[in-house]
């Protein structure tokens, strides 16, 4: 660890949320001498001040040890930051018609998604969890796509990697996929009502036959940082009154395949 890099560091972000030291001092409950010692490269913080520095400075604990941000990777065509709540019905409802009087652009499709796993490792019922292979059904094409969720440190990492093309012949695809043993799981059909709000989030309103109501929302503006993304997020979760604690990290082919797992054991 490099102590003056830290400190620096320390300092720097410190000025970027308009702290002084002394504001600093009181949030970590020591003194504002502590800070400047800390920002001068005189002192290291203790290892026991480490969670409470990187929440009060809003940065990851392995960013603070390495004295700069390390998320600095962008939006891109394969990179989904995005948050997927179970809503109630009237929840629903309710932001339909917000949305779809705020909203710059608005569409709605059916979509018919079918849900692959690998024989060995298995996609669902084994160790992972985080990741799908999946054929979207449209109407003049189809879609092959592969996704993975990266956890990271926080909610602040937090974002989804989808590769996809499109394919051409649904029959042949499955062949092949059964030909390497990755057999299909389960379909999934949904009505999904999409806006674009305000150029920043685009909002997926989403009934899932069997399963119930949700809001996907993803942050449309590819030139945000990943942890800048999440961090709207988060607040615009907040301004709209959801509860965070009803997200759905693992995606609908998990919630489907345990409603199956459930279903068949009940019999």
């Amino acid at each position: 660890m490099e102590q003056d890099k830290i400190g620096k560091f320390i300092g720097e972000l410190r000025k970027e949320k308009g702290l002084k030291q002394s504001e600093l001092a009181e949030k970590l409950g020591v003194t504002s001498k502590t800070i400047s010692r800390w920002e001068t490269g005189k002192y290291m913080p203790d290892l026991s001040l480490f969670t409470d520095i990187s929440e009060s400075l809003g940065i990851t604990i392995n960013e603070l040890l390495q004295g700069e941000r390390l998320i600095k990777r962008k939006n891109s065509k394969s990179i989904e930051i995005e948050i997927k709540l179970e809503i109630e019905e009237e929840q629903y409802k309710e932001l339909f018609k917000y949305f779809k009087s705020t909203s710059d652009k608005y569409t709605s499709k059916n979509q018919h998604d079918i849900y692959f796993s690998p024989e060995e490792p298995k996609f669902f019922g084994g160790d992972i969890d985080d990741e799908c292979i999946r054929i979207r059904i449209q109407k003049d094409k189809y879609i092959l796509c592969y996704k993975k969720i990266y956890m990271g440190d926080n909610e602040e990492d937090i974002h989804i990697v989808e590769n996809e093309t499109e394919v051409s012949n649904l029959e042949e695809i499955i062949n092949i996929l059964k030909g390497i043993r990755v057999n299909k799981i389960c379909d999934l059909i949904k009505e999904r009502d999409s806006f674009i709000y305000k150029n920043l989030f685009e909002i997926s309103l989403d009934k899932v036959k069997d399963l119930g109501y949700f809001i996907e929302i993803e942050v449309y503006d590819k030139n945000i940082p990943i942890n800048e993304a999440n961090q709207l997020l988060l607040n615009f979760i907040k301004e709209l009154n959801l509860d965070i604690t009803k997200r759905n990290l693992k995606g609908y082919s998990y919630l489907m395949y345990d409603k199956m797992k459930e279903k068949h054991i009940r019999k």
